[in-house]
């Protein structure tokens, strides 16, 4: 009856932490990372390595499984996080099954509470990034590993080479624990299942091959300096503390590491008794040997220490650790079970800070709707499009934003932000200082986002007003505007873009490129917009574009704006007018 009511707990539990996810996926804005690879990889349905664009931002299968929910549900939020949102179903489920034999209940409930509710943890399982999958198959292979331990048993294999794969396809950060589990995957098999010959396939198919592969990739990823996040503050001030200050909210780099670590010493206590040795054996190698291998990577080989999303996994392997030590120590000792109590702190910290309009580490990126409305109103009633600045981390955001109104609202110009001229600025007023004469229209709840206005409207005179049309046609690049020596002068442009697109092609990569050159052809200047980070479809829509040409340090001798077609997709524009304004100093 008691294990009917604990299920019944957890189930309730569970619930209610994915209906609360359920609402973040839908609801919290897209963050940077989450804009950027949904432009990059999913819209293009270019993502697979050696064949897509360089970055570690491309989590395979989260960005693969993706991509086909955007081609069946489209780019909505939900659809861009329904894989981390389903994965964290997965979660729930191995959060049960690997805690059942502790003994305690309370103690019990209190480690799959915690895994349930952990915060920073728990927000990735209601964005599109791989972190959330690859805790949730990290959990499931680390439950089938401990079962392979005792029962050696082919079908615990199979799972925890298939899991491991699927986590580390998620996610890169979990090379270190792939390897270590698959070790003690080979010395089981050879030590209890050697003349088992799917085994042995099993564990270089499943196991060693991908695990090269991925290697391989990494170190190409680190080659081209791809593998920038991270901190060289070392293991307790920059990976432990960083984990305290987003997991258990200490801000104090030596007592949060302290406190981060505190089941190391819990489980080499419990060593000493009867029960879990397995468990805690394990885990007690796991988080040792991943501490290990960062640091020889750090020190031996240069790679940055992990902090906050990439050392996240460490999370769940210190509070199973945590939840097994002290449920072996308070068989003797039964008033260590109140020690569970400590794990109780961070669903209560989850509960405290629950929201649905923002995430803890990006409040900045998180435009609100009330933003984008604010935007769209002052559009219609401007002659031109409005010149928005903005910091270059929310552009993909912008961009994503303006697909989901339809496609009318400019590109953010992040050039030289945060810098006056302009109509209308994106700012983080706790970070950035705006210039002086410019009001706040609108702001985001969480205060880290504000919308404002310049105070007085910009001056321009126009310079040039042409009209053309642009025949159906293939070619790379075609030339808008070409302006020479005699045609300069060293004040600011802007370059204004009204074209009516029709194309076959879905998506159109079509770009907008403004480039400034001095005499002897060095750049002073490039800027290139995208059009299919506005629009997917290009049926006789127009593309209203303005971008701004700042003042150049050097004497510029040649300023162009054209179209490139790097795919050389078929194209054509009945109705293009191009305007150029010079904008007039300040009176």
């Amino acid at each position: 009856m008691a294990m009917r009511g604990e299920r019944l707990a957890c189930i309730a539990v569970g619930l209610a932490a994915f209906l609360y996810l359920f609402l973040r996926a839908a609801l919290v804005p897209l963050t940077h990372d989450e804009a950027a690879t949904f432009q990059t990889y999913v819209l293009t349905g270019d993502y697979l390595p050696y064949l897509a664009h360089w970055d570690a931002g491309n989590h395979l299968l989260s960005t693969a499984v993706t991509r086909a929910a955007y081609l069946l549900f489209g780019p909505s939020p939900l659809a861009l996080r329904a894989f981390s949102l389903i994965s964290f179903v997965l979660w729930a489920l191995y959060a049960w099954h690997i805690t059942r034999p502790i003994a305690n209940g309370f103690i019990r409930m209190s480690t799959v509470i915690a895994l349930l509710l952990t915060p920073f943890d728990i927000e990735f399982f209601a964005l599109f990034r791989g972190y959330g999958p690859s805790l949730a198959f990290l959990l499931m292979a680390l439950h089938h590993l401990l079962r392979l331990l005792v029962h050696a048993r082919r079908r615990d294999l199979l799972l925890v080479l298939a899991a491991m794969l699927l986590a580390c396809a998620s996610s890169l950060t979990l090379l270190i624990a792939w390897c270590m589990i698959l070790a003690a995957a080979v010395a089981i098999v050879f030590r209890s299942l050697r003349r088992d010959a799917l085994a042995w396939l099993a564990l270089v198919l499943l196991g060693a091959l991908p695990l090269l592969l991925a290697t391989q990739y990494s170190f190409e990823l680190s080659a081209r300096g791809l593998l920038y996040f991270g901190t060289d503050a070392g293991l307790v001030s920059g990976t432990l503390a960083s984990l305290s200050r987003w997991v258990l909210g200490v801000d104090a780099p030596i007592a949060g590491a302290a406190l981060m670590l505190l089941p190391l010493p819990a489980g080499m206590w419990a060593l000493r008794t009867d029960r879990h040795r397995v468990e805690i054996g394990a885990l007690l190698l796991l988080v040792i040997g991943e501490l290990l291998g960062r640091f020889v990577l750090a020190e031996v080989f240069g790679v940055l220490y992990p902090q906050d999303r990439t050392a996240m996994h460490l999370v769940p392997l210190l509070l199973l650790l945590f939840g097994f030590s002290v449920d072996a120590l308070a068989q003797d000792r039964p008033w260590m079970r109140w020690a569970g109590i400590l794990m109780l702190a961070l669903p209560i910290r989850t509960a405290l800070f629950a929201n649905i309009d923002r995430t803890a580490y990006w409040p900045e990126q998180a435009i609100p709707a009330e933003v984008f409305d604010a935007v769209e109103q002052l559009q219609r009633g401007s002659e031109r499009p409005l010149l928005i600045g903005g910091y270059h981390q929310n552009a993909a955001v912008w961009a994503y934003g303006s697909m989901r109104h339809g496609g009318t609202l400019p590109f953010l110009d992040s050039d030289g932000f945060p810098q006056p001229t302009c109509d209308l600025l994106l700012i983080d007023p706790t970070y950035f200082k705006a210039p002086a004469g410019f009001s706040t229209i609108t702001s985001a709840p969480h205060g880290k986002l504000a919308l404002m206005q310049r105070d007085e409207p910009l001056s321009t005179l126009l310079l040039l007003d042409t009209a053309f049309t642009i025949e159906e046609t293939d070619a790379e690049f075609v030339e808008l505007l070409v302006a020479e020596d005699a045609a300069l002068d060293s004040s600011e442009w802007l370059i204004e873009l009204h074209a009516e697109l029709r194309s076959t092609f879905s998506p159109l990569d079509l770009r907008l490129v403004v480039e400034v050159k001095d005499a002897d052809g060095g750049a002073l200047h490039y800027d290139a917009v995208d059009a299919q980070r506005m629009r997917t479809h290009w049926q006789g829509e127009a593309w209203g574009v303005i971008r701004r040409v700042p003042r150049q340090e050097r004497a510029a001798a040649r300023r162009v704006c054209y179209l490139w077609n790097p795919k050389r997709h078929s194209f054509a524009a009945p109705s293009v007018r191009l305007k150029v304004h010079r904008i007039e100093p300040a009176r």
